[in-house]
């Protein structure tokens, strides 16, 4: 009776790590499999396979560097905002102007705060040279709160790439 509970025991342990394991896992490949769908947005030609992880967890707002066989890095940011602050993808250009931006989530208030996630500020970032000051040019009037840590954010990995990638 005894060796038949320790069995159970056993392998109701062992069920049990298999099921955690098989949880993390599915929990990795669908967090990777969103990850390549917003970096697919910045560039829709390329493959899935031309995505490589060269850094993680740069600094406080630089989450990832990804590199985009023939084409340059793209950096996944996270910055504080208003409230719930912003997290995003900067793609830069060799000489430090802003190729694409979007937006993955944002926390700030609905209308003035959100607005960082909206196509004319994601338009408005487009060429900007993100090695100067000319950046913050597009700080949001009224949401200066959410904007300008994007902006900073995109400084910030501008010189990264300028000092470090390069």
């Amino acid at each position: 009776m005894k060796k038949i509970l320790h069995l159970t025991v056993f392998l109701a342990l062992i069920a049990a790590l298999a099921g955690g394991a098989l949880a993390f896992a599915n929990n990795m490949t669908n967090e990777l499999a969103a990850e390549k769908e917003n970096l697919k947005i910045i560039y829709p030609d390329v493959s899935d396979d031309a995505f490589e992880v060269v850094e993680k967890d740069v600094s406080e707002t630089i989450e990832k560097i990804f590199s985009v066989e023939g084409k340059g890095y793209i950096f996944k940011m996270n910055v504080a905002g208003y409230d719930g602050g912003t997290s995003f993808l900067v793609a830069l250009n060799e000489d430090g102007t802003v190729y694409d931006y979007v937006a993955i989530s944002n926390g700030d208030t609905k209308g003035l705060g959100s607005k960082v996630t909206e196509q004319p500020f994601r338009d408005s970032l487009k060429g900007k040279d993100a090695t100067t000051d000319e950046i913050l040019d597009d700080v949001i009037t009224g949401a200066t709160l959410s904007s300008k840590p994007i902006l900073e954010g995109i400084q910030e990995a501008a010189k990264y790439q300028a000092d470090k990638l390069q």
